[in-house]
């Protein structure tokens, strides 16, 4: 396999996640193989490793506080609506993003609530992953 080849094959397996704080601020990036949003709060990486954790609906992420996330795909959804459920998957999709912590996937909203943060518009739900 060539270098290019190789690149473009690791480009495609790693998730570029964008948390935006407010209007004009530069987001803050995040690289992980998968991400996870439990419903206590907490985002997990690889390993379970806790990466960030939503309070007071913010996502507190390197030291900053981010309302809204986007993510550029391929990317696949899954999602748990409640504890002991199985997953159901969703996508791939070209983009996700939240918008007042409701996922939407490319022009659609899914009507999912993130988990850690709340919504009279959408169902909550349990964990959310993010996969390449």
């Amino acid at each position: 396999m060539s270098v290019a080849a190789t690149a473009t094959a690791t480009a495609r397996t790693v998730l570029r996640l964008n948390f935006h704080a407010g209007q004009g601020d530069p987001p803050t990036l995040m690289l992980a193989t998968f991400v996870r949003f439990c419903a206590d709060g907490n985002l997990r990486g690889p390993d379970n490793y806790v990466v960030a954790h939503c309070a007071e609906g913010a996502w507190q992420v390197g030291g900053r506080s981010h309302r809204e996330l986007e993510c550029d795909g391929p990317v696949r959804v899954r999602i748990v609506s409640r504890a002991g459920e199985s997953a159901i998957q969703h996508g791939p999709f070209n983009h996700l993003r939240t918008v007042g912590g409701v996922l939407h996937a490319d022009d659609c909203c899914m009507h999912v609530c993130m988990p850690g943060r709340v919504s009279e518009f959408a169902a909550k739900c349990h964990e959310v992953s993010f996969l390449p």
